[in-house]
């Protein structure tokens, strides 16, 4: 079964392309977000997918993610290394995954443009291809700390959505936040 991408998501995916541009020799996304139930990939196995080996060796389709269930998935086209292209039935590249956006609670978290930049940069900065030292702050939404703080934390809330296990149980009154200072007499 197939999943038909949200149209936030194709947005993001001609935004990805738009800025990080293609592959020049086969025209592929350099980065794209896609769903994990629908990546699928040929590979040469001795063993089906239900656990049977085989005599020798056959190619056989196999999900790509089938650790990562219901999940977006943030791809880079990359080049395989020579040693695994027989495995990968003679692929020169592939997609790779080097986000899953979920939370510490294994809950999805929406993808957004601005979560899957940050990561692509980090990714860019950690191959040696540029560096986030160089990164400079919006200047039309200020570099005061607040504003610095407020894009900080949402753009964390966009990687990893709500980590506290709390959301929306302040507001129902499920739970209560008690400041870090109760009890030492400054709270009146």
């Amino acid at each position: 079964m197939s999943f038909e991408l949200p149209p936030e998501i194709k947005r993001i995916n001609r935004q990805l392309e738009s800025h990080f541009g293609i592959s020049t020799d086969d025209m592929c996304p350099m980065w794209r977000v896609v769903w994990s139930e629908d990546q699928v990939e040929k590979r040469k196995s001795d063993v089906t997918a239900s656990g049977i080996q085989l005599l020798s060796p056959e190619i056989m389709e196999f999900k790509k993610y089938s650790y990562i269930k219901d999940r977006f998935l943030l791809e880079n086209w990359v080049i395989i290394p020579e040693f695994q292209q027989n495995e990968l039935c003679g692929l020169k590249k592939s997609y790779e995954c080097m986000w899953n956006f979920s939370n510490a609670f294994g809950e999805a978290v929406q993808p957004t443009f601005e979560a899957c930049k940050f990561v692509i940069d980090a990714v860019n900065a950690a191959k040696g291809k540029s560096s986030l030292r160089k990164y400079v702050e919006p200047e039309e939404e200020g570099n005061t700390p607040e504003a610095i703080e407020k894009r900080t934390n949402k753009l964390v809330e966009e990687l990893f959505g709500d980590e506290s296990g709390l959301l929306l149980r302040t507001v129902t009154g499920e739970a209560a936040v008690v400041p870090s200072n109760y009890g030492d007499g400054t709270i009146k």
